[in-house]
């Protein structure tokens, strides 16, 4: 029923455009038809005569394909450089001072004063190229540094913690946050290109162009193959730009079976995997054991004479104390005494203004931020296995699987962040601090938003097994919890 119902609409909508185009074939003749001079006016018929009788000639197509070349070159010149010059801009200062000037005179200064001072420098083959370029340039490096500006920080930490590289960074994080500047700026230079190098090829006057024959009909005073032209060069535009957006539109944030992270992991493994499933409210089932134990010995991690203010605001004033290794110590006070800020600065999202901080040996860190920081364009597998990109090397898939099904989400592998409820993401955010492969963890209000029930449960499943062998450091406002999960207490207040 939805399939016919989406076809009737798909038809629907292709008979209207019909319709459309009809009307103005008939406005087009009409005004013909009144004008009666084909030099000025010719009809839709004289037209396509002419375009018939271009359709005969080599030349035509030689016309088309070097057009056409241009415009796809100046294109995909204009995005690499304008995007690589976008990153550069992101992370220098002072290479996005330097680029302003040019960046906002050629967004200013007409298409045609480019043209004409570009011929002077550069053969008639060329010039619509880079014209294109100076043109579409601009479009792509603003659009971009657009988006690289309003990445989220939560993100970039995330990363951080994780010890990814620049790369995985790149790839993880900063190209799908920019997903739409990167979709906006292709369809507005796929627009502007075609207007660019046509304009160019008129003035410069290439061997082989769309843009010089227009002229010559122009000079010959042929005017249906003036049209004949205009009509090929709108035709070929709306292709271009209808095929960028039927691939653009196959992109973007979609739930998706299997992993983006590790190509080893295949959907149809985990599909059997998955099918397996049979947790609900019970005990833990013995198929839910995983080892993700580090052979890294915990560390004893010493605040020294630490200070921290945002503003005039003091929030740690000479913070000293030893998290003994192996322990799990419980982090307590009022709110705004500092305990985030002692993780962020021990996760090193944040910089301390005074102190330092002492580690008795080598240590790996997992830490579960006050927020969920789910990635939103990663489904909840990925989520899960986020921690273990840094190993470089594709996991154990049933180990993500049973820590999926200890949390109960094991359903909802396969969708992203967004379909999800604020307990179920919380519940991905701690699997991924407990699957990363770690000697020194930090768990923020690690049960804030789960039912008692369902905490008990998930306590006794992960608790001792994914703590053991670890420094643990546990901020709670719940005393309860201290006094059940922690070896050591301490308090900011």
């Amino acid at each position: 029923m939805k399939n016919c119902t989406t076809k009737k609409t798909k038809y629907e909508k292709i008979g209207r455009q019909a319709v459309v185009c009809l009307f103005w074939l008939v406005i087009w003749q009409i005004g013909a038809m009144l004008v009666n001079n084909p030099l000025l006016l010719p009809s839709p018929w004289q037209t396509a005569e002419a375009l018939l009788g271009l359709a005969g000639e080599t030349k035509f197509y030689l016309n088309i394909s070097w057009t056409m070349l241009r415009c796809l070159s100046a294109m995909a010149l204009s995005f690499v450089i304008g995007a690589a010059a976008a990153f550069g801009a992101y992370k220098s200062a002072w290479l996005r001072r330097v680029l302003t000037l040019p960046v906002g005179f050629f967004k200013a200064v007409p298409v045609m004063a480019i043209i004409i001072y570009v011929i002077l420098l550069a053969k008639a083959d060329i010039v619509a190229i880079i014209v294109c370029f100076l043109m579409c340039f601009p479009v792509v490096y603003t659009n971009i540094l657009e988006g690289l500006d309003s990445m989220p920080a939560e993100l970039l930490e995330l990363a951080k913690v994780y010890w990814f590289t620049e790369w995985q960074t790149m790839k993880y994080m900063y190209i799908p946050s920019i997903e739409p500047q990167i979709k906006a700026s292709v369809r507005l230079i796929a627009g502007l290109s075609w207007k660019a190098v046509v304009a160019a090829e008129v003035l410069s006057i290439p061997k082989f162009s769309l843009g010089y024959e227009m002229l010559s009909a122009k000079y010959y005073l042929e005017t249906p193959q003036l049209f004949a032209y205009i009509l090929v060069i709108v035709v070929l535009s709306l292709t271009v730009e209808k095929i960028i957006n039927i691939c653009l539109s196959h992109t973007g944030q979609k739930d998706y079976r299997g992993s983006k992270l590790f190509s080893e992991c295949k959907a149809g493994d985990m599909k059997a995997k998955n099918s397996k499933s049979d947790i609900r409210t019970g005990g833990v089932d013995a198929s839910f054991e995983h080892t993700n134990q580090t052979s890294q010995k915990p560390p004893t991690v010493s605040f020294c004479s630490v200070c921290k203010k945002y503003g005039d605001k003091s929030v740690l004033d000479d913070f000293t104390f030893d998290f003994k290794e192996g322990r799990i110590t419980a982090l307590m006070g009022p709110s705004g005494q500092g305990k985030t800020t002692v993780a962020r600065i021990l996760a090193m999202v944040e910089n301390m203004d005074s102190g330092h901080i002492e580690y008795s040996g080598s240590h790996k860190l997992s830490y579960l931020f006050q927020e969920d920081r789910l990635v939103p364009w990663l489904n909840v597998y990925d989520n899960l296995a986020l921690g273990l990109v840094r190993e470089n090397k594709s996991p154990n898939c049933d180990m993500i699987f049973d820590m999926a099904k200890s949390l109960e989400i094991e359903d909802v592998l396969w969708q992203l962040p967004a379909a999800l409820s604020g307990g179920m993401s919380h519940r991905v955010a701690i699997g991924r601090t407990f699957l990363a492969d770690s000697n020194l963890m930090i768990l923020d209000e690690p049960f804030r938003g789960l039912d008692e029930t369902l905490k008990k449960r998930i306590i006794e499943r992960l608790w001792k097994k994914e703590t053991e062998g670890k420094t643990v450091i546990l901020i709670t406002h719940n005393s309860e919890d201290a006094d059940r999960l922690a070896d050591v207490k301490a308090s900011l207040s």
